[in-house]
């Protein structure tokens, strides 16, 4: 029975699968998934590899084509250039026209040597040739000096018909030179030569330059370019330049059929790269124009398509194999992996329809059925998340923040009642008050944490604050002010007396300062503001109660200040240290920076002493800092440029205890404005300086006095004194000697006074001067001039 019922369920899932749309459209989409890409990538390869790889070989093959030519070219124009520029070479004048190289053995040497520099400029270069045409000479770099004879030389008329071109510089493969020959093959040397004719100048040519370059070394970028093929360098004229030493039968014939095709293209490109079929293999061939001084030689190459090919078409051809052979079993393993996909299809439609009838499937779709009981499900359930965040914490955290802040000034009183009472708050019978909480000596070397930690310890102590709170007042709300303030909002009875409220208060803020104490280990300053029955009214307690906190006494670590006692007792009376002040401007216009470090340390404690509230201290940090800054601009300093926006005196207003105070006077006041002075010190004493030698060396003839250079700078001489010796290194006196006798020493060379007058003109008279001058170089005058002369 078990066994029937269990045939019958299978031949029902397995009529209901074949008949399923997503069973159908699963199916065909694995079928694709794993025949297509495989068949496809087959004859791309096949169909689309060979050309592109066609296309890709030929782009490359003309890169390097186009580099190894463009570095020829190069190499070939630095040639010209240095060339050029050596023929402007004093050594090569026209003197050479009538030179007797045997006589001149010294002037010959100085030549070859020359002739050899200008063969090691270029590795290109495989000997220089100095040709002087009326004494019909030979210069060589290697060989020397040798004389031409029309029995030697082939082409002796060669050599004359080269003076009579019309250029100044040119290549030529007309030239006999030694070396050359008519086989391109067997000759070292390349075929042509680079001549520039002698002077560089546009005066009468009496002779040339010539350069013969070495064929192996051009011949090298051609070996570069050589895959399977041939590479060869000829010119407009078909001659052959450069070929491989040894090429076979075929090589040979695929050049020449090579050189003729492209000799044919030539007319319309000067350089192009093109496929080319020669006896059943596929080349590429590329060529490029060298244009050199009228002249133009074509580089060509070619590389056989087949090596690089050939492999990608076997691979494709064994690639589609493949992939047909691979078909079948795809579509084999295609069926039952649809199966295996549609069984949790079949599996989550029994759990959603249940008991229900299958009346909401359409059409065999079982994706559209799953869709809409999944949004019935999902509407029910935004429902439900609605009624459970209908609580709404961080819209009362956002109102009471910008109640506090005074941002819903626009509200009416009973418009924010309503608001408050919304978020939970008792709006009947009400009266309202603040607490402001101050943190300070956050970097006290007892303290747990460092500077940059404000906004961690800030939100510690209000969440410390907050629980303390909770426990003694029924409507209150903390407000973390993210900068060491903390302000509490607090809603009480109109029925509670204002003496217990007070009470409470105090109570309240004694426990927040003992715990903040104890566990943060930094000290807190409390602020209880005054009582008001209008919400409209919280923001001004509370501003009110963050400006009463600048009233705190410096010398009492924790503190509590009620503003409704704050102006009945106490007494504020304030003594500013005028004296200490004048001795730390002093000492900051001197560049002394120790010294003003020290005094900054004596007002800080004079002021903490005399005035022992943190506004009182503040706004005399602010006088000092103003005071400073005015005796400075009047000294011609600029000291705004130190601070590049920086509000100083609102800086201020954010410091606390006096150390910090004294920590930032010193770091942004006195370190900056000292480095400045000491560097502007030091630039004036060097200007003060040049003028005093200026001075000096426009009147070094008169009696020129320290004196007298002070009363015309408007220095003290002494003063004067000491910093000429400092920046010059010798004393005024000796500075004057030393221009004296410099100047006496070149009237006695380029001049014929005699030793009276110029001891009169430099400013001695002539004994002393005689004296002096001999003290100074250890000879007479006289002696001085006849030794130079």
């Amino acid at each position: 029975m078990l066994e029937r019922m269990a045939d019958l369920y299978k031949k029902r899932a397995r009529s209901s699968s074949v008949h399923s749309v997503f069973f159908r459209k699963s199916l065909i989409i694995v079928l694709l998934i794993t025949c297509l890409p495989t068949t496809f990538i087959g004859f791309s390869l096949y169909f689309v590899g060979v050309n592109r790889i066609e296309s890709e070989v030929n782009k490359t093959h003309q890169l390097r084509l186009t580099q190894i030519s463009r570095q020829l070219e190069d190499q070939l124009t630095q040639l010209e250039v240095r060339l050029s520029q050596w023929a402007f070479n004093p050594m090569f004048n026209d003197r050479l026209k009538t030179m007797d190289f045997a006589q001149e053995v010294d002037f010959t040497r100085d030549m070859l040597k020359t002739m050899l520099i200008l063969q090691e400029t270029n590795p290109l270069i495989s000997e220089v040739y100095l040709y002087i045409h009326d004494s019909k000479t030979l210069i060589s770099s290697s060989n020397g000096v040798t004389a031409i004879r029309e029995n030697e030389l082939k082409n002796y008329d060669e050599f004359s018909e080269l003076m009579r071109t019309q250029k100044s510089i040119f290549w030529t493969k007309s030239i006999p030179l030694p070396g050359i020959t008519d086989n391109p093959v067997h000759q070292k040397d390349f075929m042509y030569s680079l001549v520039h004719k002698l002077p560089g100048d546009v005066s009468e040519k009496y002779g040339a330059l010539m350069v013969r370059l070495d064929k192996s070394k051009i011949s090298s970028y051609s070996h570069e370019l050589n895959d399977a093929g041939v590479s060869f360098l000829v010119d407009e004229e078909g001659d052959l330049l450069i070929q491989e030493n040894q090429l076979t039968e075929e090589k040979t014939v695929l050049k020449n059929t090579l050189q003729s095709e492209i000799q044919k293209r030539l007319s319309d490109r000067k350089q192009d790269t093109f496929l080319y079929k020669f006896q059943g293999t596929t080349y590429s061939v590329s060529y490029y124009t060298l244009s050199r001084l009228g002249s133009e030689w074509i580089f060509a190459t070619s590389s056989d398509l087949s090596t690089i090919s050939g492999p990608v078409i076997m691979m494709s051809r064994l690639i589609i194999s493949i992939s047909m052979a691979g078909i079948l079993t795809a579509f084999v393993l295609s069926w039952f992996a649809s199966h295996r996909i549609y069984q949790p299809i079949a599996r989550l439609i029994g759990a959603i329809t249940g008991d229900k009838s299958d009346k909401g499937i359409v059409n065999g779709d079982e994706l559209k059925y799953i869709e809409k009981e999944w949004h019935a499900l999902s509407r029910e359930s935004h429902v439900l998340q609605t009624k459970v965040e209908e609580q709404l914490p961080t819209l009362r955290e956002g109102f009471m923040l910008q109640l506090v802040q005074g941002r819903l000034y626009y509200l009416e009183e009973e418009e924010l009642r309503s608001r408050i009472a919304y978020y939970g708050w008792e709006t009947e019978d009400q009266q309202y008050t603040v607490i402001a909480l101050q943190l300070i000596g956050l970097s006290s070397a007892e303290g747990k944490f460092k500077e940059d930690d404000e906004q961690l310890v800030t939100f510690a102590a209000a969440n410390i604050v907050n629980e303390l709170t909770q426990l003694h007042m029924q409507q209150a709300y903390v407000i973390n002010f993210q900068d060491l303030f903390v302000g509490i909002v607090i809603g009480l009875p109109s029925a509670v007396p204002a003496n217990e409220i007070k009470k409470e208060m105090g109570r309240l803020s004694q426990e927040i300062i003992s715990t903040l104490s104890s566990i943060l280990k930094v000290q807190v300053t409390v602020c209880i503001g005054q009582l008001s029955t209008e919400l409209g009214r919280i923001s001004d307690l509370m501003e009110e109660a963050r400006h009463t906190l600048r009233y705190r006494k410096l010398l009492e670590a924790n503190q509590i200040i009620d503003m409704d006692s704050l102006f009945l007792s106490g007494d504020f009376t304030f003594h500013y240290p005028f004296e200490i002040e004048k001795e730390l401007i002093h000492a900051i216009r001197l560049g002394q920076e120790e010294d003003a470090f020290r005094i900054a340390e004596e007002f800080i404690a004079e002021l903490n002493h005399n005035a022992g509230v943190e506004l009182y201290l503040q706004q005399a940090m602010a006088q000092l800092v103003g005071n400073v800054n005015n005796a400075l601009l009047q000294a011609g300093f600029n000291v705004y440029h130190f601070h590049q926006g920086q509000n100083l005196y609102e800086e201020i207003s954010q410091l606390r205890q006096t150390a910090e105070m004294l920590r930032w006077f010193k770091h942004s006041i006195i370190s900056p404005y000292v480095s400045e002075m000491n560097q502007t010190y030091q630039a004036h004493q060097t200007q003060t300086v040049e003028k005093v030698v200026r001075l000096i060396e426009e009147r070094y003839m008169t009696d020129l006095s320290l004196e007298e250079c002070a009363d015309l700078l408007g220095l003290n001489s002494s003063s004067l004194s000491k910093t000429f010796k400092q920046i010059k290194g010798i004393n005024y006196v000796d500075y004057v000697t030393k221009v004296r006798i410099d100047a006496s020493k070149k009237l006695l060379l380029e001049t014929d006074l005699k030793i009276s007058e110029i001891a009169e003109r430099v400013g001695y008279q002539h004994s002393w001067f005689n004296r002096v001058f001999k003290k100074s170089e250890g000879v007479t005058p006289s002696q001085y001039r006849d030794n130079h002369h």
